[in-house]
């Protein structure tokens, strides 16, 4: 028969006080002959314990509460272990502790343990989850994951409301809660009966996706600008020359443009998911877009010089401003990352494969660049006359003039 741990508090384990005259109290774990301990950080004099309690302490009540709470904590971890079918070591206690891997752990105590322990999540992501947490503290202070349910939910989703947040802001940000929750159903701290996200539906956010045409880009590429405004122009195009995201810009380095037989080639494993194995992006310069990306290059001497741009919110504000001097009003909402739904689209134009295009871009899921392509008028009709048109026919007028034409 399983045995429960015991617990009990203990004071001056080893008889010695600080030079504070203190010692500190702490928890011990009993079992099978074994024992560990806790700290409680709750150090006193030797009159301020009568074996069990704080005493004599100006601040007993409060202390008392503390080490009942530290107790009530460490058996609760030992009842989780037990709800999912086992009975747990010392060990597995210790170690639950150190990793925060319990329901009751705090919410930012768990994605601090991801972040530290999941090796195959990028830089990007551990650094949302960080904001993430931030969010989640400013909401509702010190939340554990059992905290998490489908009120929960609704109440943070009102709270974000009312901050007149953006709805893909705030589907972006529950969709990083989800990935959390699944995280802690991965490791079985919660049950998928628990998963508040079985009945709690995550809108769907239908946002156009912008991208520039190719009469667009041959505006920018022509259009005479001066200082910053030329050389975040400059950025810009490169960025859509090799599709590039904006985290992925600002650290390439000279190691990254690798010569292949006499050939230039941009190698990148992507920011966002540096932790991914196998994710490597490679990318012809020499003939992507007939080589412009490598004459941007030699302009600028170094890649550093061209590529560094810095904060993302200041160069897109500039970018702006090159956009509305090419035509393109602000409601088009033109940023660094049109450069990338810019680069998808136009190389399908030229009919380059999805899958290639999937390859340019380091998506994992042909799905993902789906979401960049844009199947422009001009795509689709192309398409459809290689399926149907004879080739000496295409480029004609081969539909007849309705009666109401001709009269």
């Amino acid at each position: 028969m399983n045995k429960l741990i015991r617990y009990r508090l203990v004071f001056n384990r080893k008889h010695q006080l600080n030079r504070n005259g203190q010692a500190l109290v702490q928890i011990e774990l009993l079992k099978d002959s074994q024992r560990t301990y806790f700290s409680t950080n709750v150090y006193l004099r030797p009159e301020d314990w009568d074996g069990c309690h704080v005493v004599n302490h100006p601040l007993a009540t409060e202390l008392n509460k503390h080490l009942f709470d530290e107790l009530i904590r460490l058996q609760r971890i030992e009842f989780e272990f037990i709800n999912r079918g086992r009975y747990p070591t010392l060990r597995m206690i210790r170690n639950a502790v150190k990793n925060h891997a319990t329901s009751s752990a705090l919410f930012s105590d768990f994605v601090e343990s991801v972040n530290r322990h999941a090796s195959n999540r990028g830089k990007h992501t551990r650094d949302s989850y960080r904001t993430l947490v931030r969010i989640v503290d400013r909401f509702q202070k010190d939340t554990t994951l059992d905290d998490i349910d489908i009120d929960w939910l609704n109440r943070f989703v009102s709270w974000q409301k009312s901050q007149n947040l953006s709805q893909s802001t705030i589907a972006g940000r529950l969709k990083c809660i989800r990935c959390i929750i699944n995280e802690a159903i991965a490791r079985k701290l919660i049950h998928t009966d628990d998963d508040p996200f079985r009945h709690f539906r995550i809108p769907k956010v239908q946002s156009r996706k912008e991208f520039l045409t190719t009469d667009e880009l041959k505006r920018l590429e022509k259009v005479k600008l001066k200082g910053r405004e030329a050389y975040i122009r400059d950025v810009a195009l490169f960025a859509l020359y090799t599709g590039l995201r904006f985290s992925d810009l600002n650290s390439l380095t000279s190691d990254n443009i690798v010569r292949d037989n006499g050939k230039t080639w941009l190698v990148k494993i992507p920011e966002k998911t540096s932790g991914t194995s196998g994710v490597c992006v490679r990318l012809p310069l020499y003939s992507l877009f007939g080589g412009k990306a490598l004459e941007l290059i030699e302009k600028y001497g170094r890649i550093e010089r061209l590529t560094h741009v810095g904060n993302n919110a200041s160069a897109n504000r500039t970018l702006k401003d090159v956009m509305r001097k090419i035509g393109i009003p602000e409601s088009r909402r033109i940023s660094f990352h049109t450069c990338r739904h810019s680069f998808a689209s136009l190389l399908l134009a030229k009919g380059v494969p999805i899958t290639t295009i999937q390859k340019c871009l380091g998506h994992s899921k042909i799905d993902q660049s789906l979401n960049y392509s844009h199947m422009t008028t001009s795509v689709v009709r192309d398409d459809i006359e290689k399926a149907f048109v004879p080739k000496k026919s295409r480029g004609k007028k081969t539909e007849q003039q309705t009666p109401a034409q001709t009269a």
